[in-house]
This record gives structure tokens, sequence and C-alpha cells, in this order.
């Protein structure tokens, strides 16, 4: 449907990022604000190369990584371990699916 050309996927992947940002600078909501920033520009710049199976792939992972910061977010765990935590996580699956 998409399918664009390299440019124009980093033009509108890149769009959506300084937008998301802005508001993110408006609004105060840093984290996870940040997170789900990231996880929709991704899934913005896949869905517009039509890789539909990579995009749901991301989907999944960052509603799971919502779910379960929801999850431990109610029952105390400290955000001091859970931030670091969760960008190194996003790192490694940043750079296994860089690898694939």
């Amino acid at each position: 449907m998409f399918g664009l050309r390299a440019a124009g996927r980093d033009g509108v992947s890149s769009g959506i990022f300084l937008i998301g940002f802005g508001l993110l600078y408006l609004t105060g909501w840093w984290w996870p604000g940040l997170l789900i920033l990231l996880g929709v520009t991704g899934i913005v710049d896949m869905v517009m190369s039509a890789n539909w199976k990579g995009a749901a792939k991301t989907a999944v992972v960052f509603m799971i990584t919502a779910i379960v910061l929801w999850g431990l977010v109610g029952i105390g765990i400290m955000w001091n371990v859970l931030i670091p935590g969760l960008l190194i996580l996003v790192g490694i699956f940043w750079v296994y699916r860089g690898f694939k």
C-alpha cells in the first residue's frame, strides 16, 4: 500500500518523531512518553515501508512492555531501577532487529 522510498519514509518518521518530541517537551511527560514515541516512530517507519510483519512484531513488543510497566508500577517497583532496565532492553531489541 505505502512502500515509500527510503528518503520519503525517513522524512515521515523523522517528522512524527519531532512532533512527538515537541509534545513531550510541552507536557513534560518524558517517561514513559519517550518510550511510546520511539515505538510509534518505529512502527510508522515499518508500515510505510510495507513491512507489516515487522510492524506487528514491534507493536506487540511495545504493548507487552507497556502492560509490564503498568503492572510493575502498580506493585511499587522503583523507577530508578525500572527506567535504566527498560532502556537497556529496548536497546538490545533494536540491536537484535538491526542484525536481522
